[in-house]
């Protein structure tokens, strides 16, 4: 199974859409870990007619339109939860925005791969037997400035993600 693995978008949709092109008929579900921004961006992503498992990060503050926009093919994890969780062809995935919590989950060992956001920089390593990735930023700011736009594809077969840049 092809999983996208995307983050911190936050409202550039000129490169969402060139996202959302890369992925037609190219993945089977996608996992989000935060940072749309606006309640406005959720709509995108669920033309892609999958499952969709996602996260809030800092910077979604209107948590009840980023809900409701998202629609019925979205799987939310909520505020009062720290992760997600969800089982992907028989492997175990934790999905968060912030890089402590998830390298703290995959030193935990319970999981095949953790994938967080947050400070827009790209990583795919692996810590023990548990992948943790980064897939960077759709928005393509890093460090407060323009910088390279990235997502990532998880392969449940392999256990191993690509870093795609946009």
């Amino acid at each position: 199974m092809r999983v996208a693995v995307l983050s911190d978008i936050h409202d550039n949709i000129w490169n969402l859409e060139k996202v959302l092109d890369k992925l037609k008929d190219k993945t089977d579900s996608l996992i989000y870990c935060g940072d749309f921004c606006s309640p406005f961006i959720p709509p995108y992503l669920a033309r892609l007619k999958l499952p969709i498992y996602a996260c809030l990060g800092n910077n979604d503050e209107d948590h009840i339109g980023l809900l409701k926009q998202g629609g019925e093919i979205f799987n939310w994890t909520f505020l009062a939860q720290e992760f997600g969780e969800v089982e992907l062809d028989k492997r175990k995935i934790a999905f968060c925005h912030y890089p402590k919590l998830a390298e703290l989950l995959a030193k935990e060992g319970g999981y095949n791969a953790v994938f967080h956001g947050h400070n827009h920089i790209a990583s795919n390593q692996l810590i023990s037997k548990t992948l943790l990735v980064n897939p960077g930023a759709v928005c393509g700011i890093q460090n407060g400035k323009p910088g390279k736009a990235t997502f990532a594809m998880y392969d449940t077969k392999t256990n191993l993600a690509e870093i795609i840049e946009i």
